[in-house]
């Protein structure tokens, strides 16, 4: 089931649909893998643990609205748009190895929308 996530403001951002993030369109734009993010190229860009997306530093990015994992602050949450309509899933890529995690941090400065735009 696909549901909305929330950047560090509380706004609906991405969609988590199975095993892939979607843009607010509907369109993939990144994988999960495990606890793992990776672009659509299929390169490790972060992690997706308990809810909470993280970036490549383990700075969090994102969080689902029942997220149970490590957040520097909880914002309040909007209402969620509704779904988009979702076009067909492409192929999946290898996955490239998974980098050494460092220690939690704080906010990434990134934008959760766009984080996954440099493929």
């Amino acid at each position: 089931m696909a549901d909305w996530m929330f950047d560090r403001r509380g706004r609906a951002a991405l969609i988590v649909d199975g095993g892939c993030f979607r843009s607010g369109r509907g369109t993939v734009v990144a994988w999960i893998s495990g606890d793992n993010a990776y672009s659509l190229g299929g390169r490790h860009v972060g992690w997706f643990e308990n809810g909470v997306l993280y970036d490549s530093q383990n700075r969090a990015l994102g969080f689902l609205r029942d997220a149970t994992g490590y957040l520097p602050a909880r914002p309040g949450t909007a209402g969620s748009p509704g779904m988009p309509g979702f076009g067909g899933t492409p192929g999946r890529p290898g996955l490239s190895g998974v980098p050494g995690r460092p220690g939690y941090g704080g906010w990434s400065p990134a934008d959760l929308a766009t984080y996954f735009d440099d493929g």
